[in-house]
């Protein structure tokens, strides 16, 4: 791993990337602790009643030593606290317990503190005290007979791990289980998570786009049982058995690397990061069950810590790279894996002051928001499934249409007569309805041409009167040559800046569909560029420059300027050159490359357009303006700066390493294809689009120079980044 990329984190809050988010993070950060803190007061009021103290207190260096010296006073307002710069290991208490006429049960829990326990001077209770093991129970019952005088209880204890010292008195008949609050609230959420694991078992059956929620579901049940198992130590002596120790920690760490593994999992691409995860999971492991003293227990759960921490920074760091790609979750992941780095930097500070629970709880609540949020993910997934699954069907039936617009395109071009203009416009528009919709069998149309005010109908079938005038002033009113409505839509071609023509199409099925939308936009693009050579021009230009203009027509829809198409024309050229590419190639490679984006023509602009992240159908529809550009040039694959071009439409999103579009590898891409490559991603990189902030030069060239052998050809980056640097 490159590091955290705190350059990058840099230059990202300059763009306004990453700030507001760790923002984000950082507030739910203060809520959660905010939430642990409510929820601590309510379990300490809820064992108040029963809670002992004004317990006497002195550190020793000496095990089982009676210390000679001022006691302190140990309750709610003086906490137990350690001399300020010495190491004493061994901690002594004392307390007169007040007479009682029935037996008590004394509990105390420590932090598997091996202890003794002295009632008016003689032993009762001893628990690997006087013995060479450095771990004893958390939970420590003595059974307390009637006495009608108050008695003195000492308690010695030493300290492998943290000062914990809670002693209450239990009238319970049985001392064996005493069940605390928090083991209670363990216990519910894990059988909460079952049953919700459970009712998304029997709904997956039904509906197989649930299934991904028993995972969330088992993983909150997973952080109840950890809970649970953590505090069984603490509710009993049953389960007091030192290698509790080792099984309680291992489940706490895996349950932050378990959360992690879920919120990464929400990306298509997670390969690395799992790994990452799955690894650091294994090494933490094993170091805990290598743990057979104090310092090695110490040293694991550092080690735990530190390896969940770089797990979680790895995610983070990966979640970031991802916000400027408009990557689906990439903001919900960024932030929850920033919450999660923060939140394991608080469970390190707990760990160096020696609470152990305290980290513990940090770690099992800060999970439970993780799940909860995956969770919520993939529930508003759920309910948008329908709605992508319908997206996806009339994605693959206007991938169809696709070569319809390319014939629309060729025949308006090859039709050179004012005369047949019209009626080849509309017999094509015709042809390109029904094969997108065969339901569009009786489209009813009428065409007119604007002689000074007046207007001429040359054609009229089914319409009867029509409004040419109330078409052209709706055009004007709302500034737009092509407008469209459920049943109808309408086209206005100019002749410079008088209103030539005008298309009238009515008895449309389903018109606000946004493919159909996207055609009709399409084929009005190809139309007024053909009306604009044939009625304005008298038919002199080429197609390369009637495909130029689409092109234009394309960026500018796109929310671009006519200067990326030119800046990525330079480049090419220059970078052709550099490589060696003759002049003449090199400058019909530029050219072609200012149309490496034409099947974004084909594309619908709501989704272009689109400011958020972009859904898995959302991605793969912009992705297939690729193969759009390619259907529509590749008709004319008899011109050679069409043909390349064509080319380089279809293969300038692939990568070097294969991960691409159509899955090409190193120098199976089309060398023009890898050349417009890198130029077409600094110069979007450089310029401000309507989902990013425009990139610093050398934040751009950072990128290219990190993704060499991944996106782009080593050899064409390192000549543009030289070429870069030399202006």
């Amino acid at each position: 791993m490159k590091g955290f990329g705190f350059k990058q984190l840099k230059s990202q809050s300059k763009r306004g990337g990453a700030i507001p988010f760790l923002g984000v993070s950082f507030i739910i950060l203060i809520l959660t602790v905010a939430i642990y803190f409510v929820a601590d007061y309510v379990s300490q009021s809820y064992a108040d009643d029963s809670r002992l103290s004004n317990w006497g207190y002195l550190y020793t260096e000496k095990a089982g030593v009676v210390p000679d010296g001022e006691l302190r006073i140990y309750n709610a307002q003086n906490p137990i606290l350690t001399e300020s710069g010495v190491r004493k290991d061994h901690l002594y208490l004392t307390k007169m317990i007040p007479a009682s006429d029935k037996a008590v049960n004394f509990v105390l829990i420590t932090d598997y503190a091996p202890v003794k326990i002295r009632l008016n001077g003689r032993e009762i209770y001893n628990n690997q005290f006087d013995t060479g093991e450095f771990v004893g129970n958390c939970y420590n019952a003595v059974r307390l007979e009637p006495l009608a005088q108050e008695r003195q209880i000492e308690v010695f204890m030493k300290l492998p791990f943290s000062v914990r010292c809670v002693t209450y008195l239990d009238t319970s008949d049985d001392p064996a289980f005493t069940p605390s609050l928090g083991f209670v609230l363990g216990a519910v959420l894990m059988g909460a998570g079952l049953l919700v694991m459970l009712v998304f078992a029997v709904l997956s059956v039904v509906k197989r786009r649930l299934f991904r929620s028993l995972y969330v579901a088992g993983a909150i049940g997973y952080v109840g049982f950890v809970i649970t198992l953590h505090l069984l130590p603490e509710v009993t002596y049953l389960f007091n058995d030192p290698v509790w120790l080792r099984l309680a920690e291992i489940p706490v760490h895996l349950t932050a690397m378990l959360a992690l593994a879920c919120l990464t999992g929400l990306f298509k691409t997670y390969r690395k990061t799992g790994i990452a995860i799955l690894f650091a999971s294994a090494i933490s492991v094993i170091a805990v069950m290598a743990s057979f003293t104090p310092l090695t227990v110490k040293l694991s759960s550092a080690l735990m810590c530190l390896l969940t921490l770089a797990a979680s920074l790895y995610a983070t760091r990966e979640a970031m790279t991802r916000l400027d790609r408009r990557i689906q979750y990439a903001a919900p992941v960024f932030v929850m894996s920033a919450y999660c780095t923060l939140t394991l930097l608080i469970a390190g500070l707990l760990l160096v002051s020696r609470q152990r629970v305290l980290y513990i709880y940090n770690i099992a609540i800060s999970a439970v928001v993780m799940l909860c949020v995956v969770e919520y993910i993939y529930i508003s997934d759920y309910r948008f499934e329908k709605k992508n699954s319908q997206l996806r069907a009339e994605s693959n039936r206007y991938s169809g249409s696709v070569d319809g617009i390319s014939q629309f395109i060729r025949s308006m071009l090859r039709c050179d007569d004012k005369e047949r203009f019209f009626d080849t416009a509309v017999q094509e528009i015709l042809t390109l309805l029904t094969k997108y919709d065969p339901a569009n069998d009786d489209v009813r149309y009428c065409v007119a041409v604007k002689s000074g005010d007046a207007y001429r109908e040359i054609a009229n079938h089914g319409v009867g009167a029509c409004g040419y005038q109330t078409i052209e002033d709706n055009c004007l009113q709302r500034d737009r040559n092509c407008l469209f409505a459920e049943t109808y839509f309408e086209y206005i071609l100019r002749d410079g800046a008088q209103i030539g023509a005008v298309f009238h199409f009515e008895n449309i099925h389903d018109g606000l569909d946004v493919f159909f939308a996207s055609m009709i936009e399409a084929t009005y693009c190809g139309l007024e560029t053909t009306y604009e050579n044939i009625f304005v021009q008298n038919g002199q230009r080429d197609v390369n420059i009637i495909f130029a203009e689409l092109a234009e027509n394309a960026e500018l829809d796109n929310g671009c300027t006519v200067d990326h198409l030119k800046n990525i024309n330079r480049y090419t050229r220059e970078l052709c050159q550099r490589l060696g590419i003759d002049e003449n190639r090199a400058s019909q490679i530029g050219n072609a490359a200012e149309l490496h984006d034409l099947g974004k023509i084909a594309v619908p602009k709501n989704i272009i357009h689109k400011e958020g992240r972009l859904s898995e159908e959302e991605r793969v529809i912009i992705n297939s303006h690729t193969e759009f550009g390619y259907t529509i040039l590749n008709a004319y694959d008899d011109d050679p700066l069409l043909a390349t071009a064509a080319v380089i439409a279809r293969y300038h999103h692939e990568r070097y390493d294969g991960n691409g579009h159509n899955g090409l590898k190193g120098t199976d891409i089309p060398q023009e294809a890898r050349i417009v490559t890198v130029c077409d991603v600094y110069d979007a990189l450089v310029s401000e689009r309507t989902y990013k902030k425009a990139w610093t030069k050398e934040e751009a060239i950072r990128y290219l120079s990190d993704n060499e052998g991944k996106i782009f050809d080593p050899v064409i980056c390192e000549t543009f980044i030289a070429y870069l640097n030399e202006n």
